[in-house]
């Protein structure tokens, strides 16, 4: 009787480490992979929405993927996509330079976006600060201010 619950015993430890072994695989996968079993693939588009041909140079990262820095001219964009992992504390920060203004901001947290975007997360940066749009509600938020004067004309 004792060796049949032994064999149990260690048979059902097995499948345990097994199981564990393999979310802490799934928790370590790199942020931005394509497919996870747990929620779906997650897009952030930045654009430049500058006037007066205003070059917006962004570089974004997470804890663990540097996006590099880009160089956006009017109407482009930098666009990545991921999964959130896990634990649902995905976090993406930008810095911009535009003009004369030089700002750090989050561009995606799981923990607040959840309810404002499921697939596609826009931006847009434009002379007067960062808007996010909310997906849900189909409108546009301002989160950021600034101000990059528009360039006079003679």
């Amino acid at each position: 009787m004792s060796l049949v619950y032994s064999y149990y015993l260690t048979s059902m430890l097995k499948s345990l480490v097994t199981i564990t072994i393999f979310l802490m695989i799934v928790c370590a996968q790199d942020g931005l992979s394509d497919n996870t079993i747990f929620d779906g693939k997650k897009t952030v588009r930045v654009y430049n929405g500058m006037n007066d041909g205003i070059l917006v140079y962004l570089h974004c990262r997470s804890r663990d993927n540097d996006l590099g820095q880009h160089v956006l001219a009017v109407g482009e964009y930098q666009e990545w996509s991921f999964t959130d992992n896990l634990f649902g504390t995905t976090l993406f920060w930008c810095t911009m330079d535009a003009g004369n203004v030089h700002a750090s901001f989050e561009v995606y947290n799981a923990q607040t976006e959840e309810m404002n975007c499921s697939t596609q997360c826009n931006r847009i940066l434009n002379n007067y600060g960062g808007y996010f749009f909310i997906q849900y509600y189909r409108y546009w938020e301002k989160r950021l201010s600034w101000h990059i004067p528009k360039t006079p004309s003679f």
